[in-house]
């Protein structure tokens, strides 16, 4: 059990000396709940007259830190900086914050704030924005409505456990809705209930995947006309927002039966059913109104090298940046769908204690994490062992990303912990870590053999083997 005293304890000591001190730069990660974080810390330190600016990362290597060290006078990292607490006292000396929800190094430093150093777990309690959030809140309680950006942040980084979010996260939410800028609703928790028309809602549908109606938009169209669905409201495609209490139910009914008659368990089956989170200060036509569809938009910011595009629509920006947005999230649906395509064709490897497939240039290392994740919800592999990906990141360098299951981590694997201690021993460039669900690094080329050794024996150290 968290203390909640001692954490909000650190984020006022935190708050009261931000408050003393101006000219900031707030470096943040550039996935989903790296955008939001930087965006709460920047509406926040807005609010109070403070200057500053953003810079976003991919990660927060040894030499990131050495390159950023000058821009500023005072740093707030937001998603990261748990891990390189040693770096930064040495870089950056007193001059820097840390709001993280990673595992972290044992570190006495003061200005840092870190759900794991009170005994909340930052893997599915609170995400890097949720922090950020509880930071800006001490700030002023005026920030309350930062806590929508809060809940697309921990929507983005898979935090809804059971299909909900729990621990911190639900405080935020309660937040939100008291403050009316969220509605929670349990509902069907697939992507593009607003933005795609209802075949594509269900024939584009990568988590689950739905056997006999993927990437087919006839047999989709079929499957909702036995059903009673109608597809259109006179020439309009409709889209799941637009249906009733009645046919809303239909469908969630149908497409649970749907997976069981495919084979699928009831327990992964009744996954597709869960919390989802309405931004009520959203056009209700836009994906910025559903938490998943926004968090979404904001991967395909980040991980396409436009981060500042992402910051933007979550600072506000519904015009020119928005429309700019809107064109990568196009781009970044098309690069998913066709890395999933790659992987099936190619197939996945198989070691004694995790799958595995090496992209190499195939696939950008920006997205190999997500598309090993999405590959739970293909049904192309089991739910046994942790899925491993690699790319190629420069000559020199792959880029790993692991991921896991819930199961697998009530079993007791933390892969975040093995890619710490794996990159520790094979030293060189290789860094990393993360959560026990999912977590990333970089390694040599020459390392990849010895890597998959440590990895094998690692997991099953960790699962009892």
């Amino acid at each position: 059990m968290g203390n909640w005293e001692k954490l909000k304890e650190r984020n006022k000591l935190i708050t009261e000396e931000i408050l003393k001190r101006d000219e900031f730069v707030i470096v943040n990660h550039h996935d989903a709940d790296g955008l939001c974080a930087g965006a709460i810390m920047a509406k926040a330190l807005e609010r109070k007259g403070k200057t500053f600016e953003n810079i976003t990362v991919k990660q927060l290597y040894s030499e990131t830190i050495q390159e950023i060290k000058d821009k500023g006078k005072n740093y707030v990292f937001v998603d990261f900086g748990s891990g390189q607490m040693d770096l930064l006292e040495e870089k950056i000396k007193e001059n820097f914050f840390v709001i993280d929800h990673h595992q972290t190094v044992k570190s006495d430093y003061e200005f840092h704030a870190n759900p794991f150093l009170f005994g909340f777990d930052g893997g599915k309690e609170v995400s890097g924005s949720g922090m950020a959030y509880l930071v800006a809140k001490e700030i002023d309680e005026k920030n309350l409505d930062l806590s929508a950006l809060a809940v697309v942040g921990a929507v983005g980084d898979m935090q809804e456990y059971n299909g909900k979010l729990e621990g911190l996260n639900a405080g935020i939410v309660e937040d939100g809705e008291k403050v009316k800028v969220l509605k929670k609703e349990n509902d069907l928790r697939l992507y593009g209930k607003i933005s795609r028309p209802l075949t594509q809602f269900i024939s584009f549908s990568t988590n689950p995947v739905f056997p006999g109606l993927v990437a087919d938009d006839k047999a989709s169209a079929e499957f909702l006309m036995e059903k009673g669905i109608e597809l259109k409201t006179k020439e309009k495609w409709r889209t799941y927002s637009d249906l009733t209490q009645e046919e809303k139910k239909n469908l969630t009914s149908s497409l649970i039966i749907h997976l069981i008659e495919k084979g699928c368990s009831e327990y992964i089956a009744g996954k597709i059913i869960g919390e989802t989170f309405t931004l009520l200060k959203e056009n209700p036509k836009s994906p910025l109104r559903d938490a998943k569809e926004f968090a979404t938009l904001l991967n395909s910011c980040g991980r396409h090298g436009m981060p500042k595009v992402g910051l933007g629509v979550c600072m506000g920006d519904r015009e020119e940046i928005y429309q700019k947005a809107m064109e990568l999230l196009l781009e970044h649906r098309k690069q998913l769908r066709e890395g999933i395509t790659w992987v099936q064709q190619q197939g996945l490897q198989e070691e004694k204690e995790f799958y595995f497939f090496d992209a190499g240039e195939n696939i950008k290392e920006e997205i190999v994490g997500i598309i090993a994740g999405m590959l739970y919800g293909s049904l192309l592999v089991g739910q046994n062992k942790p899925i491993i990906a690699f790319a190629k990141q420069s000559e020199e360098l792959i880029k790993v990303s692991a991921r896991a299951t819930d199961n697998l981590i009530r079993q007791g694997l933390n892969l975040g912990k093995i890619l710490k201690e794996i990159c520790f021993e094979l030293g060189k460039n290789a860094e990393g870590g993360g959560h026990k669900i999912a977590a990333g690094c970089r390694i040599n080329s020459e390392q990849q053999k010895e890597f998959m050794k440590k990895l094998n024996e690692k997991i099953a150290i960790q699962l009892n083997k």
